[in-house]
């Protein structure tokens, strides 16, 4: 008889550690929701990084990257929040988000396996909602981006740079921007047939590269009008690419591998269209207007 209930002791025990320690280590939930509010001017990042760097040799085909995301708000918030996406050769290969009540800093970090040359960017969102007396809720946000070339190469030992120091660097570089580029323009003249978009009527921004339009307004807005865009984006990119892309059929697919969303700006900058392809390669379409 004390055998039995020694066993069953041993059991609930066994059972009630083995639940301490899946609440304890699950990893954090993505939050369902980043709302962008009117700019606090007084609200700024002190602090605003992404950095990607190459880390060590898995093996012989395999090697790891150090992607690592550092926010710094001039004041504690009501709600801090980074949303980071990593992009290898025009898909994305990740996500990193995380958010913190009451506090003004966010860091984050993340070893990443890949093989190959390959062209790495990465493009992070900073948000911070700020909330004063009768209900008014206010936002800061910042962009950060870093990007990083690996080359995978017979002729030459596996290495990275960010920029090209030498004569062999800069033809790998030329050549992997070739290739992306050609991949990417050939890929969104299919999706300006495929919506009957007139191409001369747009302008297309990557959105790995509107991290310049922090410091320059978009075409046809003022750079107050540029940072509502910009939050309203992300708003936008959250809810319906990072949380979860919704097909056609009404199903949800993960974001990994779909590609590099593109920003359509047109000559009337009232609204804009975000297009691109889920991994599977179903296009996809979101629009977002802008209040003058």
């Amino acid at each position: 008889m004390k055998k039995w209930k020694f066993a069953i002791t041993l059991l609930i025990t066994s059972f009630c550690v083995g639940l301490f320690l899946v609440i304890t280590i699950k990893p954090e939930p993505l939050r369902d929701a980043l709302i962008f509010f009117p700019l606090d001017p007084n609200a700024t990042f002190e602090e605003a990084t992404s950095h990607i760097e190459f880390q060590a040799m898995e093996d012989e085909d395999e090697y790891i990257l150090d992607w690592s995301v550092t926010s710094v708000l001039n004041q504690p918030a009501y709600l801090r929040q980074d949303v980071s996406l990593l992009f290898e050769d025009g898909y994305l290969k990740d996500t990193l988000s995380s958010w913190r009540e009451n506090t003004e800093v966010i860091e984050m970090e993340k070893d990443v396996k890949a093989d190959d040359s390959g062209h790495y960017r990465v493009v992070t969102f900073h948000h911070a909602e700020l909330h004063y007396p009768n209900d008014v809720i206010k936002s800061a946000q910042k962009l950060s981006f870093d990007q990083l070339y690996v080359i995978d190469s017979p002729l030459t030992p596996l290495h990275a740079f960010r920029e090209p120091s030498t004569e062999e660097e800069k033809e790998s570089k030329r050549i992997l921007d070739y290739i992306l580029k050609q991949q990417q323009d050939y890929d969104w003249d299919a999706l300006f047939e495929y919506y009957n978009l007139p191409k001369d009527e747009y302008k297309r921004i990557a959105l790995t590269d509107l991290v310049q339009y922090e410091h320059e307004p978009l075409p046809g807005l003022t750079k107050e009008k540029t940072a509502q865009f910009l939050g309203g984006l992300w708003e936008g990119l959250y809810k319906n690419y990072v949380l979860g892309i919704t097909k056609h059929d009404g199903t949800t697919v993960s974001p990994i591998g779909s590609t590099v969303p593109v920003i359509l700006v047109p000559t009337a900058a009232d609204h804009f269209f975000v297009l691109f392809r889920t991994s599977d390669g179903e296009p996809i379409q979101l629009l977002q207007t802008i209040q003058h």
